[in-house]
């Protein structure tokens, strides 16, 4: 029966390693291939960029307007740099297996800054993106992305001491960063030191939530000395 539990468990410690692993080394991947993305973007390079997308893609943007295929998402794309001088900065956030999607998942968020080529008008569009990735040919390629709008949230709530609340919430940063959280600004209300309030954005209004009541995040602020309830109001950008 020991032998038994001792094979058991050190099989799932492997299995556990090759996982994990396997996660490092698509993040890794992931991140170089939104680096490439970037730079053929950025370079007008068309061809390099074709070569990023499976051949039946599908492309969702933040209207919810969609497109399907290469050569589709290619036209909109050239037509783009047609009428616009701008840069894209991608922020890749998280990687993951999706069991939905039965394929590896990167979210992030985008930003793309310029002019437009007629009237020097300026360009400026940001949101998030989900990248369905598959592997062809051991190369990375983007099977379906959706864009959508990014979400802005404002907390604000009473504390015990704000030094002690920014060095906890600082401490907690990382997982904020996990959960999908960015961009976070802290600070106090004007002539109310004792009331902190923090400003992220987020891909998704239901990310937020998650993070937001999560039990163990209640039990860090009551440790952090955040007083009372706090308000939480869910801005939407007209």
């Amino acid at each position: 029966m020991k032998s038994i539990m001792l094979f058991t468990a050190l099989l799932s410690a492997v299995i556990f390693t090759k996982i994990h692993a396997q996660m490092s080394t698509n993040n890794s991947e992931m991140q170089l291939f939104a680096r490439d993305y970037m730079a053929g973007y950025n370079q007008r390079d068309t061809d390099a960029l074709k070569g990023m997308y499976s051949e039946y893609v599908s492309r969702t943007d933040q209207d919810g307007n969609e497109m399907v295929g290469a050569n589709e998402v290619m036209k909109y794309l050239s037509s783009q740099f047609s009428l616009n001088d701008a840069t894209l900065l991608l922020r890749q956030s998280s990687v993951h297996w999706s069991d939905a999607e039965r394929a590896w998942v990167a979210l992030g968020t985008y930003e793309i800054s310029g002019k437009t080529i007629v009237y020097d008008i300026d360009v400026h569009t940001t949101g998030t993106y989900t990248n369905t990735m598959i592997r062809d040919k051991d190369q990375w390629k983007i099977a379906k992305t959706v864009l959508t709008p990014i979400v802005k949230v404002v907390v604000h709530h009473e504390v015990k001491d704000f030094a002690q609340w920014k060095t906890a919430f600082n401490e907690g940063l990382p997982e904020l960063n996990a959960a999908g959280g960015r961009n976070c600004e802290i600070g106090t209300l004007k002539g109310d030191p004792n009331t902190a309030y923090v400003i992220s954005e987020w891909p998704s209004v239901e990310a937020f939530q998650a993070f937001f009541s999560d039990p163990e995040l209640k039990a860090s602020m009551g440790e952090a000395g955040v007083v009372g309830k706090p308000t939480v109001l869910i801005l939407d950008r007209q």
